[in-house]
């Protein structure tokens, strides 16, 4: 009985690991872009066809057991693993708003890194610890600019290349307008997140 169980559970528990890679790759394509550039495209496309076909193995495997509940749970996953990713790249503020409250002890802990005065130092910031660099696209923290008199941290979602950036900023009280150089590029707090983080992205034309 418990190794039919098993059995069953197999396809819906490998639909489930598929759907937290796929949420997850989608929710660091910031990072994976800033890393790979060129090569990030042509990879998450196949990373995408790598998902269909696993999803439909799994689907299969679901159908031909005896039991309904392991394709209908099978079948859910599949969903929200394939177009959890579309409805995230569609929906860029859903998703900054999604990898924040998944990741907020670790935004939490990278707004109390030391920084210096902006200006001074790193243009693009300082170190964060190892543990930490999945918050970062580049696995530091700057200093953008300051707010009511106090610096705003930043820790870019995507950093682009030669220049340019999107992501999160912490602020101390209520933010200014802006704009905030997001490495070359005006960038503005768009959507409030909690504990002093917005989200920042290319500001608004006038």
């Amino acid at each position: 009985m418990f190794v039919k169980t098993l059995g069953s559970a197999t396809p819906p528990l490998a639909a489930a690991l598929l759907t937290v890679v796929t949420l997850g790759y989608t929710l660091h394509r910031g990072w994976i872009l800033t890393q790979l550039w060129l090569l990030a495209l042509p990879l998450s496309a196949l990373a995408f066809l790598i998902s269909i076909a696993l999803f439909t193995l799994a689907l299969w495997q679901a159908r031909r057991d005896a039991q309904r509940w392991p394709l209908a749970v099978t079948a859910v996953l599949a969903v929200i693993g394939l177009c959890g990713p579309v409805f995230l790249i569609l929906e860029p503020e859903a998703a900054a708003w999604t990898r924040f409250q998944l990741e907020r002890p670790a935004f939490a802990a990278a707004a109390t890194v030391e920084v210096p005065e902006h200006g001074a130092g790193d243009y693009y910031g300082v170190a964060l610890p190892r543990h930490l660099c999945f918050v970062s696209a580049n696995c530091k923290v700057a200093v953008i600019g300051t707010s009511g008199g106090q610096p705003v941290r930043f820790v870019p979602d995507y950093v682009g290349i030669p220049d340019g950036a999107i992501g999160y900023g912490h602020f101390t009280g209520t933010p200014g307008a802006g704009p905030y150089d997001g490495f070359g590029d005006p960038i503005c707090p768009t959507t409030e997140l909690a504990g002093g983080w917005w989200w920042l992205t290319p500001c608004p034309e006038a």
